[in-house]
């Protein structure tokens, strides 16, 4: 396991993976309510802030080809336990949904693909796509336009427009968390030195504002009372999360899950699908438990024999000069 990394970012991202698994398997309203309201945004942010271009191909293969194989996996945990049979598949609509780049097009079999196909178009913009690297110097620039546009979205657009159907359009909304990575890392901002006096006000703001705004989410592109409220409180509750996991000390299982976004993206639906099969007696709310515990193990085979399913293309630490 490399060591050179930046603890905090390993810590924030485990802590938003897990919550993301909870969010997908909890009907309770409040705790959902808090979740979305800043884990995924705060995922976008540590991709910014580590954010380093690759060529456009490599980036869509690390991601294209995790979508794949992990909604294929979904595919086959819900024939085993009889969730769907063979004989309602139709095709093309199962192709479709495996790879699920809109709305439209069925219930996707990869749970949080949007946020990779937002993450992919976000790449594509301020980087990948060698002709666009200027784009990074207007970072500001253009997330202002951005969240001047999202204010006013719903009296603009349709949901049939490429902004809203296609789910790479979900980078309008998730560009100004992006860019508040380009942000932090342009400031050399670190959480260590950021006075306790701030933890206080950050805390109260994030334990009021999602009641005041209420359930908010970036796929559902359902903002509360305002996408501006929404912005505010996602950062704000991001760097109170920040500041936090330079509590937490690191270890090797942090490090891991950190490593392995994809992967429990991938297969959190799945072994959560199982577990309940397999025991509906247990507890349920252990689930979200059991299920990153499995993760670890699933990323160190990936880690091991197959990294492009980490959507890597060989082992790298996290440092200011990698990618998410």
């Amino acid at each position: 396991m490399p060591t050179s990394r930046i603890a905090f970012i390993d810590t924030a991202k485990t802590i938003c993976i897990f919550l993301m698994v909870v969010g997908h398997w909890t009907d309770n309203h409040l705790l959902i309510t808090y979740i979305y309201s800043f884990h995924m945004p705060a995922l976008f942010i540590i991709s910014g802030y580590l954010f380093k271009p690759h060529a456009w191909y490599k980036s869509v293969l690390s991601f294209v080809i995790p979508i794949i194989f992990f909604s294929l996996i979904n595919l086959l945990v819900q024939l085993l336990i009889g969730e769907i049979t063979f004989e309602t598949i139709i095709f093309p609509q199962i192709f479709f949904r495996i790879i699920h780049y809109r709305y439209g097009l069925g219930e996707s079999l990869f749970i949080g693909d949007w946020f990779l196909y937002a993450l992919l178009g976000l790449r594509f913009l301020f980087g990948d796509i060698s002709s666009l690297k200027v784009m990074r110097k207007f970072y500001i620039v253009i997330s202002v336009v951005c969240v001047l546009y999202m204010t006013f979205e719903s009296d603009l657009v349709s949901i049939d427009t490429i902004f809203r159907g296609y789910l790479i359009g979900r980078m309008i909304p998730s560009l100004i968390f992006f860019c508040t990575g380009f942000l932090l890392l342009d400031m050399n901002w670190n959480p260590k030195r950021v006075s306790k006096l701030y933890v206080i006000p950050l805390t109260l703001l994030f334990l009021f504002l999602p009641l005041f705004n209420g359930n908010c989410g970036i796929v559902a592109n359902d903002y509360g009372r305002s996408y501006p409220i929404f912005v505010a409180n996602a950062i704000m509750s991001s760097l109170l999360l920040f500041i936090l996991s330079t509590k937490i000390p690191t270890t090797k299982f942090t490090q891991t899950i950190s490593i392995g976004t994809i992967v429990v993206l991938g297969t959190h639906i799945p072994i959560l699908h199982i577990l309940d099969h397999l025991l509906p007696n247990i507890i349920s709310f252990t689930f979200p438990f059991i299920t990153i515990v499995v993760c670890y193990y699933i990323i160190i085979l990936c880690e091991k024999y197959c990294p492009i399913l980490l959507g890597k293309w060989r082992n790298i630490p996290f440092t200011k000069e990698c990618c998410s």
